[in-house]
């Protein structure tokens, strides 16, 4: 980098960052990278977003996403820039459907297949009315590589057309048990089917449930990349700290409002949610504002509790109850020891949709008592352990009023046209989030690291 360029950066009023989660971590740290210091405020007590990790007891627990697949390209290169070593997320999974359960391995073998041929015969996936909707999704994945990604040069805005993930498994004939068992799967972890859209649903399928040995995790879990970049940003971190307003005079911002006062700023990266974005910039334009009031969100509710034995049967990583809201039971510990003290593990208890709505306004003893309540109503996995409400070494809740961005069909076209008209930016105000890309962790990151990046060739430009 010229020294003019460090020089002059480094002689500007600031760069504010509004939200300390994965999009805006991933632009301090770009700034960094350009010499450039940002103050990062978070309306939370911590950073993290849904990359956010917890340390309780020597266990390292995570509180959002579990894990990278092979197109998470910005994802994994910071994993690497950062020294953070990765792991196969190879898991096993236990399915209880039709009073009986049976398991599903990630092998991507002959001998993987043959041993999962029960559990696809019990989930109707080799019926032939099911045979023949495969055959059909697989060759639309297969001509769509580019589209289909999560990659931050995912070209999936082309195809997002007006149809959602469930109108489209009804066009190309899924049959109705099929579509359950992938409704309770997609659901639990994306969202509404009849509110997202089929691109959006179709990488899932194709990244995820297709390539089920190509997920990756950092060793000591995702939220270790979340620690990584917090101490690598260089930013000046305030958690806590909510931005009440963001003031734009004479169309550019000249700073934020928080409860101490205004401050001042030669550049604001928003990377909020578009719901807290539209609150406190009022004054965006009104394409924004129309594409932002499209975007929806999806809810969730996490309970981890440590133990000091193993909750699940002997290999089994997680289960699932794909025909009701029973919660995605996992044991992080199988495939990552080194998140919990030898000897010892974890039991996380996730759900979304409905019931997690219905458990949010609850305190934490009575939302782990609940979901606990939700999986005993049905037999368990021989084998296993569960505790009782009142048993393991600490219990931690963690609520997702809008965990992930659900992709309402066309949004994503709408932004990316948004994006080449260059009408997403008002002078020096940036957005970002995983609504600009593909609606992801990648995507919040991706869009973080490109918005720092408009910020340095703005200050840049100045300088000249």
């Amino acid at each position: 980098m010229p020294q003019s360029t460090q020089r002059d950066n480094n002689n500007t009023k600031s760069v504010i960052i509004i939200g300390g989660g994965t999009s805006g971590l991933c632009a301090a740290y770009t700034l960094k990278k350009h010499g450039i210091r940002a103050i990062l405020l978070e309306a939370g007590d911590r950073v993290g977003g849904r990359l956010g990790g917890d340390r309780v007891d020597g266990f390292l627990l995570d509180e959002g996403a579990d894990f990278f697949t092979a197109s998470h390209d910005v994802a994994l290169r910071l994993c690497e820039e950062l020294g953070l070593p990765l792991v196969r997320s190879m898991m096993k999974l236990g399915w209880y459907k039709s009073g009986r359960f049976f398991t599903t391995t990630p092998e991507q073998t002959l001998a993987g297949v043959i041993s999962d041929l029960p559990a696809l015969w019990n989930l109707g996936l080799i019926s032939p009315r099911a045979i023949r909707a495969s055959m059909k999704m697989s060759r639309t994945i297969k001509n769509r590589p580019e589209h289909l990604s999560f990659a931050s040069n995912s070209m999936v805005a082309e195809i997002d057309e007006e149809e959602s993930a469930n109108d489209y498994m009804k066009r190309i004939g899924v049959p109705e048990d099929v579509r359950l068992a992938l409704r309770g799967l997609l659901e639990m972890t994306m969202g509404e089917l009849d509110e997202m859209s089929a691109a959006f649903a179709l990488t899932f399928i194709a990244q995820i449930m297709m390539k089920t040995d190509e997920l990756y995790v950092p060793e000591e879990g995702i939220g270790s990349l979340t620690h990584a970049l917090a101490d690598a940003c260089g930013a000046d971190i305030r958690v806590s700290s909510p931005v009440k307003r963001v003031v734009i005079q004479n169309g550019g911002v000249t700073g934020v409002v928080v409860d101490d006062g205004p401050m001042e700023a030669d550049a604001v990266i928003c990377t909020t949610t578009t719901s807290t974005t539209l609150k406190i910039i009022p004054d965006l334009p009104e394409a924004i504002q129309r594409v932002f009031r499209r975007v929806k969100y999806a809810r969730g509710c996490r309970v981890v509790i440590g133990l000091d034995h193993r909750p699940l049967p002997p290999g089994w990583n997680g289960v699932l109850y794909p025909e009701d809201e029973t919660p995605l039971l996992l044991d992080r510990s199988i495939n990552l020891p080194a998140c919990a003290p030898p000897g010892k593990s974890t039991l996380d208890l996730l759900v979304g949709r409905d019931r997690a709505e219905e458990l949010f306004p609850l305190d934490d003893e009575e939302i782990t008592h609940r979901m606990l309540a939700d999986v005993r109503r049905h037999p368990l996995p021989p084998g296993s352990n569960l505790p009782g409400d009142a048993d393991g070494l600490f219990t931690r809740v963690y609520r997702w009023p809008e965990a992930l961005c659900i992709g309402p069909p066309g949004i994503l076209r709408e932004i990316a046209e948004l994006r080449r008209q260059n009408s997403l930016n008002v002078k020096n105000l940036f957005l970002a989030g995983d609504c600009m890309r593909m609606p992801s962790v990648n995507g919040a990151l991706a869009s973080g690291e490109d918005a720092a990046e408009e910020v340095v060739a703005l200050l840049a430009s100045r300088s000249a």
